[in-house]
């Protein structure tokens, strides 16, 4: 049997750029995948334009205003695939990367994930781009998890998302996922189009850096847990 993808979407009032992900995914889907997107309380048209696609592979499912851990719990809770992919409502999937990145681990049955390049797309309203640009064409393995593929398997024993965390949630589940002994590989292709624009909630520099001192003190608490219990 082929492999199946669940892709896992969070969004909150993304209107003005969820159809342009969906439009970036949806033909490098499987008839046999899904896709949930997870409305978090959307006050925009979000829900309408997802739903304008009529594709059966996407399940519009609806969180109540509990940040995008939440609303990507739920989405896990739901999934049935092998493999697992996040996509953020305001990104973009770069031609061709679902096949090469699914191939790989159809062809690599030890690794539990595969990551590829970030790319930087600047919208004429961002903020921060010099900080930004350094990033693009780099692999970003240990901090943001739309450019990776991960096996079902592995995404099971790092547990659910830490949803009283309202930034850093990524580098905390990666830290998660390491500590389940994730082997990764890292592939010489694009994985993600980060779109950077005026309302990116990484433009809270202060919040942003908060979330990640939060990553690290829940990693060196989960060590100290495993030390003390050996």
């Amino acid at each position: 049997m082929p492999t199946r993808t669940s892709v896992i979407t969070a969004v909150r009032d993304g209107a003005n750029f969820v159809a342009a992900a969906i439009h970036s995914a949806l033909p490098q889907l499987e008839a046999c995948d899904e896709w949930f997107v997870i409305n978090d309380h959307s006050t925009d048209d979000t829900c309408a334009i997802v739903q304008s696609f009529g594709d059966p592979r996407i399940r519009l499912l609806h969180s109540q205003r509990q940040g995008t851990s939440a609303a990507r719990n739920l989405g896990l809770q739901n999934a049935q695939g092998d493999y697992i992919a996040f996509l953020d409502h305001d990104d973009l999937w770069p031609q061709g990367r679902h096949a090469a990145m699914r191939a790989r681990l159809d062809a690599m049955p030890a690794l539990d994930a595969v990551v590829g390049r970030l790319r930087i797309k600047l919208e004429p309203e961002a903020l921060d781009r010099a900080t930004y640009e350094k990033f693009d064409r780099q692999h970003l393995k240990d901090a943001y998890l739309p450019t990776f593929l991960f096996r079902m398997g592995i995404i099971r024993r790092a547990g659910d998302f830490a949803e009283d965390m309202p930034h850093g949630e990524d580098v905390d589940f990666i830290n998660k996922l390491k500590e389940c002994g994730m082997q990764i590989e890292l592939m010489d292709i694009d994985g993600l189009v980060y779109r950077r624009h005026a309302a990116n909630v990484t433009n809270d520099r202060k919040a942003m850096q908060q979330g990640f001192f939060d990553a690290l003190r829940r990693k060196l608490a989960r060590a100290r847990t495993r030390t003390e219990r050996a």
